[in-house]
């Protein structure tokens, strides 16, 4: 999917330095996991932290920057290539080869399992739930699980199914298995968000604002029950 993607837009195409376009797209994003992690009360120190999908460590470096432990950082991804620039990237972090629909680790092991636009990348509807079951199940009682993805999906931009409230209740178990902590609006739908990160950046956080519905990129935290 990452190699179709990039062949279409060009390589620089989420390159914050290379691509005015992305700028504020990852400010919005950032903005929302930080406003989601200060929603929820966590020993930065020594909460354990897994990445389901976390690609060549991203995500997981805003998470280093925020102050938690590398240390107890994990993160795991199905390419083998983009585990092994994580590893140069956060060499104290545990990184693996793994499939998301059947973790490698110990019922309970986390404090916070975390996805970032990872979910929405699938177009199984079995695999999204077996991976939700998953994370859940990793997640420590009491503990958390945070999305950061697309609620809305578009031809050719890579989100294959839209990853809407209706369909985290369902697959999370809201109410049952979990309950929702928040909802933080993030990026907006990308042919608005990267016209305005270009051309008029000041507006950006005043249109996220002023029209809701527009933010198609939504962090969502749930604690685990």
């Amino acid at each position: 999917m990452y190699d179709e993607y990039y062949k279409r837009h060009g390589a620089d195409r989420n390159d914050v330095l290379a691509n005015p376009e992305v700028l504020f797209q990852s400010f919005a994003v950032d903005r929302a996991n930080i406003a989601a992690l200060r929603s929820i009360e966590l020993n930065r120190s020594t909460a354990r932290v897994l990445d389901v999908g976390c690609g060549s460590a991203s995500s997981l470096i805003q998470f280093v920057k925020l102050g938690f432990d590398p240390a107890n950082l994990s993160g795991i991804d199905s390419d083998p290539a983009r585990i092994e620039i994580a590893r140069r990237t956060i060499p104290l972090a545990g990184f693996q080869v793994a499939d998301a629909g059947h973790l490698p680790f110990d019922s309970g092991a986390f404090d916070l399992v975390f996805e970032s636009t990872m979910l929405g990348t699938l177009d199984s509807q079995s695999l999204l739930e077996s991976i939700a079951k998953e994370m859940i199940r990793v997640a420590r009682r009491g503990g958390f699980l945070m999305l950061a993805d697309w609620r809305y999906s578009r031809e050719g931009s890579g989100v294959k199914t839209a990853i809407t409230p209706e369909l985290i209740s369902r697959v999370f178990g809201v109410g049952t298995t979990t309950e929702l902590v928040t909802r933080v609006r993030g990026a907006l739908a990308p042919p608005l968000g990267r016209r305005l990160s270009r051309a008029a950046p000041s507006l950006y956080f005043l249109v996220q604002a002023l029209f809701p519905f527009a933010a198609a990129q939504v962090t969502t935290v749930l604690r685990k029950t």
